[in-house]
């Protein structure tokens, strides 16, 4: 597996492409090194109403509480979700940043 950004959602391309699949609104948060800090879910949206609200969540690892989240408006318009999915990257990603030491 290519990881190629710096925080990467695996199995986030497979969940759209399965038409937001509630049983694939789940993987690991890995970064561009391999190292596993959590995971994203996705929820409260309702994968038959493509206008459906919903949230993207991220836990990080060994955690069961929400770190972060971002809300997005529509399921299936892109500008929606992926502005709220680039939003809650930033947001990890300057987490990971601020205690990379404290993680690793």
């Amino acid at each position: 597996m290519e990881l190629i950004y710096p925080i990467n959602f695996i199995g986030h391309d497979e969940w759209m492409q399965s038409g937001y699949d509630p049983r694939l609104s789940e993987g690991d948060v890995i970064t561009r090194d391999g190292e596993i800090i959590g995971r994203w879910r996705v929820v409260g949206y309702d994968p038959d109403d493509e206008y459906s609200a919903g949230r993207f969540e991220f836990l990080a690892l060994g955690e069961d509480a929400v770190m972060f989240l971002e809300d997005f408006a529509n399921l299936d318009v892109r500008m929606h979700r992926g502005f709220a999915l680039s939003t809650l990257i930033r947001t990890i990603i300057e987490w990971y940043e601020t205690n990379k030491s404290k993680i690793s």
